[in-house]
């Protein structure tokens, strides 16, 4: 006998409703999501982004000092007697520091801290020159009225029915999964760990699933991209310590990618392999006053 069960040989009463356990763990998802978007340096924060490339140089506003580009590497050169004080690594800035990328695709290099401001610096490879790279200075800054007014995500009401039963393939050799970007003049690239596989209206699917910075991703679109989910697709993420015992996956779980809540963001763009021809009407929406990418350009 079960507790509801006791609860009613027990006592006159009404019986309480059990809730359902999928749909409570989806809700605390959501709630966690929200708070992670209304972090102090989340994406909601995103205050500028700069960039540059071999022999330019810029002035970053907020954050004392000058940044060149010098081949593979990003220098900053702090200002002398700033007002502020710049911190990176636990550590004033008091000299010249160099960022030096080395790997294909994106790679965060670090970041400062400048007052409120968090200041990320990260590279991503070219394009077409796949040995360049590109460097870029995003500052996040906790006082952004897009923070300030952020309320919560549209999402389609929670269903059992896009839970569907899927496994994981490894992959058998190293693969980069590389993807065009919201930025046209770079390359977003991760290591494939394999594909899952299921089963829908009759077909078979498979989606590359990637290591995005130790987290097991799915990037995909859909018939509701750009409709009522987010242009360019969604994100899944899968879990990664039962990646080859998976039984299902879930849709529900699908969220809006950076770019959807700022413009000052470099987003992979869904392969055409992860592209699938079908409406997930699951997880999340487009959000409210969805950011407009304006790209670098070619």
């Amino acid at each position: 006998m079960n507790g509801i069960e006791e609860l009613h040989a027990s006592h006159d009463v009404n019986l309480p409703q059990e809730v359902d356990a999928a749909q409570q763990q989806w809700h605390m998802w959501h709630e966690r999501r929200l708070e992670e978007l209304r972090a102090p340096h989340g994406y909601l924060a995103c205050a500028s982004i700069t960039w540059l490339s071999d022999g330019q140089e810029a002035v970053v506003e907020g954050v004392p000092g000058i940044w060149k580009a010098q081949g593979d590497t990003l220098v900053y050169v702090p200002e002398r007697s700033a007002a502020v004080q710049v911190r990176n690594a636990g550590r004033t800035v008091e000299a010249p520091v160099a960022f030096r990328a080395t790997a294909f695709g994106e790679e965060a290099l670090g970041y400062f801290i400048v007052g409120d401001l968090r200041v990320e610096i990260n590279a991503q490879s070219d394009a077409k020159k796949r040995d360049m790279h590109h460097f870029w200075i995003r500052v996040k800054d906790p006082n952004m009225p897009s923070r300030a007014q952020f309320t919560d995500v549209p999402a389609f009401p929670y269903d059992a029915r896009w839970r569907i039963p899927a496994r994981f393939r490894r992959a058998e050799n190293d693969e980069l999964d590389i993807h065009d970007s919201v930025v046209t003049t770079v390359l977003q690239s991760y290591p494939a760990l394999g594909v899952v596989e299921f089963a829908y209206g009759g077909k078979e699917y498979s989606l590359v699933v990637c290591d995005v910075f130790g987290h097991v991703t799915v990037f995909f679109s859909d018939e509701t991209s750009g409709l009522s989910t987010y242009g360019i697709g969604r994100v899944l993420h899968l879990d990664p310590l039962h990646l080859d015992e998976m039984k299902e996956i879930d849709f529900n779980y699908a969220f809006n990618y950076p770019c959807a809540f700022s413009p000052y963001c470099t987003c992979p763009i869904p392969s055409a392999r992860n592209r699938l021809d079908f409406a997930v009407e699951a997880g999340e929406k487009t959000p409210d006053n969805a950011a407009i990418y304006s790209s670098i350009g070619e």
